[in-house]
């Protein structure tokens, strides 16, 4: 029976070898973007679990000296990039190195990553390479990276000045166990959410590739049932059919994923580019596609052969599938009950994750309660419209609706993430992105207090004269925040600190020394700003008339790195006023506000090389970087959902574009016979169109109602207070509508199929 299996597959004429073709070709489709999702979730697991350098902590104080290294390590930012940075000093001759290097530098030495040290040739030295001391003795191998445009940087020091600055630690070992990322889980469940969204359109594909002639063969099948042959037998048959083309379409899946790999290699999915040889399936993933997709073929071949099942007759009878019940919808109701119970007990460190079971099970109910809603939307249609075309898709739909909404349930899951998206996305970022927010985005910040008790920032000597520095530059708006004076430390207590500054810290101006007025009412005050500077920062708030300086609370202006927060007023017209010698002041910040990305980096590298780690709290960034440095996250979940529609998109138009064209030859006959006694060729037209949009756009409403439901009310539990109610702009729109054409234009490529295959002139058939 094998070999008649195999021989009917490959050399059973030529309809046998254009349902071949097109099978292999489906099941091709259907794999290589399958392979493709594997691959960067391969990447992004080997990158995730990459063992973390950056992790390693501080050596036990019975550590040998002569096996330890001084570590510091700190972060920087160019051009909205960010540069990580270990500042690095051997103290004996077996002291640590870190991955991707062979040796310590030096001091006047370092190491840069591939694409750092490429901006450093290519970027004026003013801009970027007078932060870094020293000469470029090598690049850091990729063992220490997660991907070729990472920007890294080892700086050699001598030992005495490395341990003079804080937060240097000594280490005898480095770390090698992999990074525990807040964000990670959150990465791995939205691939989870792609996988099974592009997974179900292309089991749906090569079930349906499977499927294609499938009337043709059962006559062929119950012919051989009538000679004799028993359904064990039959089987065996039809796997083998099934089988031959999926493997083949695995192979040729193989071959075109070869073929997009580098490009694939290229893509910064989750907003950077990973090395190209980690975005690969693992051998795992390939044996899994060579036995999967095959046993998955021959299932869906076999499991079309259940009417035929019933006896030798079975095919003439043409026995009616069972209507689908409306206990299809209960995994849909499951899943939404399990969604709001997980976006209930959600909090800021879980984010959103124990909603997540909750999405899945939704994915499954809407594939699971289509054939219901297709029924359902059938019957209604039928009994609101009149016509021949109407009446005739209604009832095929009725008769087999879960074979109708099989070939739409792709475009269902694109449609119900992208709403999710199109309704999250642009809530999220605008509860970091506001108004506030945007209108700083040039407003570079140095803040050198630290915020804390005994933090006071630069001695006022210095401080005046940085701040003369920077007013040097063309183009640079300088704002000076100083320290509000409180009472002397009592003497000999000893303070934090910092070099140069004495023990106790830089002289602090006796609250006589300055005037205040206005209300008070025991606010936290903090600091003190000049209201010129202010006007220069119209979205933190203003002074009143006349004011030269008032008190405010700073510290979230300073020190928060959330831009939600950061970017709030600061001071109104009710802000105490101060005026006085502001001479003896300690400097706790400065904002610069530069008109374009020269002078800004320019200006950062000024302040890298002007002041110490021990001054600066944070290296210095515009409130801009640090919107996008929020805004990144919610920016990459989007591209992998948009990643998914599209392939569950180009997945679906396949499966549309085989269903349509098989079941019109299939119906090749019933077709002509209606032809031939009259019927329009318009009216088969409309027949089709009908029976293919009509699955569409109930199971499509249903899901964009579901998703837009789950977007509002993730955003109302999860959202700030004051964040408006999503809604799905024009972009969504239109994106949904050029989806749906898409579909319907491969219906209407078919049509003139059907004008060829059922003319009089095929009245006879074979």
């Amino acid at each position: 029976m094998l070999r008649l299996g195999l021989r009917l597959s490959l050399r059973g004429g030529r309809e046998a070898l254009v349902r071949l073709v097109l099978t292999t070709v489906a099941v091709a489709v259907g794999v290589a973007v399958l392979l493709c999702v594997l691959a960067d979730f391969h990447a992004f697991q080997t990158s995730n679990n990459r063992p973390c350098w950056e992790c390693t902590t501080q050596a036990p104080a019975s550590a040998a000296p002569a096996s330890e290294a001084l570590w510091n390590t700190s972060a920087d930012f160019y051009q909205g990039q960010t540069i990580e940075r270990l500042d690095v000093a051997a103290l004996g001759p077996h002291a640590p190195v870190p991955p991707g290097i062979s040796r310590l530098p030096g001091p006047g030495q370092y190491y840069a990553s591939p694409a750092l040290a490429a901006l450093l040739r290519t970027v004026p030295r003013d801009e970027l390479g007078a932060r870094y001391p020293g000469t470029l003795i090598g690049t850091i191998g990729d063992r220490a990276l997660t991907g070729p445009d990472e920007l890294v940087i080892f700086v050699g020091y001598p030992p005495s000045e490395l341990a003079a600055l804080p937060g240097t630690m000594r280490v005898d070992k480095i770390a090698a166990a992999p990074g525990k990322q807040v964000w990670s889980s959150y990465f791995r469940y939205a691939f989870a959410v792609g996988v099974i969204a592009v997974l179900f359109p292309i089991l749906i594909l090569i079930g349906t590739a499977t499927r294609l002639s499938a009337a043709r063969r059962e006559e062929r099948f119950a012919a051989m049932r009538l000679v004799g042959a028993t359904p064990a037998q039959i089987g065996v048959i039809a796997s083998a059919d099934a089988i031959v083309s999926a493997l083949l379409g695995v192979l040729l899946g193989i071959g075109v994923f070869a073929l997009v790999q580098p490009a694939l290699a290229g893509a910064a999915l989750i907003g950077t580019r990973y090395f190209a040889d980690e975005v690969t399936p693992t051998a795992a993933g390939y044996a899994g596609m060579l036995v999967a997709v095959p046993l998955a073929s021959a299932a869906a071949s076999l499991m079309s052969l259940r009417r035929l099942q019933i006896s030798p007759l079975g095919v003439s009878r043409k026995v009616t599938p069972p209507p689908p019940r409306l206990g299809r919808v209960v995994p849909l109701l499951i899943g939404i009950i399990l969604f709001v119970a997980g976006l209930a007990i959600t909090n800021n460190q879980s984010i959103g994750l124990p909603a997540f079971p909750g999405l899945i099970i939704i994915m499954i109910g809407l594939v699971v309660g289509g054939p219901w809603i297709t029924a359902q939307a059938a019957r209604l249609f039928g009994r609101i419209t009149r016509g021949a075309s109407s009446m005739l898709a209604a009832r095929r739909l009725a008769d087999n609706p879960k074979a109708a909404f099989r070939t739409v349930s792709g475009l269902v899951l694109a449609v119900f993430l992208g709403t999710i998206v199109a309704g999250l996305i642009p809530a999220v970022n605008a509860t970091t992105a506001t108004p506030s927010a945007d209108a700083l985005n040039n407003v570079l910040l140095d803040a050198f207090g630290g915020g804390g008790p005994g933090d006071v920032g630069i001695a006022p000597q210095a401080g005046a004269r940085l701040v003369g520095q920077l007013r040097t530059f063309k183009g640079a708006a300088v704002i000076p925040v100083y320290t509000l004076p409180v009472s002397r430390p009592r003497p000999g207590k000893a303070g934090k600190g910092h070099p140069g500054q004495g023990p106790s810290g830089p002289p602090r101006a006796d609250p006589g020394d300055l005037v205040s007025s206005g209300p008070q009412a025991g606010q936290p005050y903090d600091s003190i700003i000049s209201c010129p500077g202010l006007r220069q920062l119209a979205a933190v708030g203003q002074c009143a008339p006349g004011v030269a300086a008032v008190k405010v609370s700073a510290s979230n202006l300073l020190y928060s790195d959330n831009p939600t927060y950061s970017t709030q007023a600061i001071a109104s017209a009710s802000s105490p006023a101060v005026s006085g010698n502001f001479s003896k002041l300690a400097l706790e910040a400065v904002l610069v506000k530069v008109n374009d990305a020269t002078t800004l980096e320019r200006v950062r590298t000024f302040l890298d090389t002007h002041t110490t780690q021990s001054q600066s709290a944070v290296p210095p960034k515009t409130f801009g970087e640090a919107v996008q440095i929020r805004i990144a996250y919610a920016t990459i979940v989007q591209r992998l959902v948009y990643i998914a529609v599209a392939l569950t998109l180009i997945v679906a138009g396949c499966s549309l574009a085989v269903v349509v064209g098989g079941g019109m030859v299939e119906r090749k006959r019933p077709f002509t016979l209606l032809r031939v006694t009259g019927t329009s060729l318009a009216t088969l037209y409309r027949v089709v169109l009908l029976e293919a949009i009509l699955p569409l756009f109930s199971a499509a409403v249903v899901a964009a109602g579901v998703a837009y439901g789950i977007s509002v009310l993730t955003v109302d539990r999860m959202a700030p207070a004051g964040t408006p109610t999503p809604t799905l702009g024009h972009v969504y729109y239109l994106t949904l509508g050029a989806g749906l054409a898409a579909s319907l234009l491969v219906i209407f490529v078919t049509l003139p199929v059907l004008g060829r295959i059922t003319g009089p002139r095929n009245v006879r058939f074979e």
